[in-house]
């Protein structure tokens, strides 16, 4: 009888993950926000060679097990805020938002609400930190 528990339990537990993950390969990301700019991972990595700023929407417990480098981490959920952006630069400079892909809701919830702030410039690096690291581009560890 154990065993029958244990193996009812094996397949009700498989049918419930093979649902979720169904469910999470269907999500997508948008491709576009109004407002802002949809960059890919090679326009991506130009603006990362010339300087602008990444902001890393995800949680600081994200961020810190790995990044892109210099970017600065403001979670979407408390520190994305309109005057934590000005303290980046102007409403018109360029600033690339990014969480971890294209599963992944952050980075298009930040560049909408950057956009409706007024910002001009927001790029959208929907691939993020997923289509950063499987180009083989460097990551930093650890809070900057």
């Amino acid at each position: 009888m154990n065993k029958l528990i244990r193996c009812f339990a094996l397949v009700i537990g498989f049918a419930f993950s093979h649902t979720l993950m169904a469910e999470q390969a269907q999500w997508q990301s948008p491709e576009t926000v109004v407002g802002a700019e949809t960059v890919s991972l090679e326009q991506a990595k130009k603006l990362h060679a010339d300087g602008i700023t990444f902001i890393d929407v995800r949680s600081a417990k994200h961020y810190n097990k790995r990044h892109i480098p210099a970017a600065v981490n403001l979670y979407v959920k408390d520190q994305f805020t309109e005057s934590n952006l000005l303290k980046l630069g102007k409403k018109d400079t360029p600033m690339v938002v990014y969480c971890n892909g294209t599963h992944c809701s952050l980075s298009y919830k930040a560049a909408e609400a950057a956009v409706s702030w007024g910002f001009t410039s927001i790029k959208y690096f929907r691939a993020g930190m997923r289509g950063w690291r499987r180009d083989g581009n460097p990551v930093e560890y650890g809070s900057r």
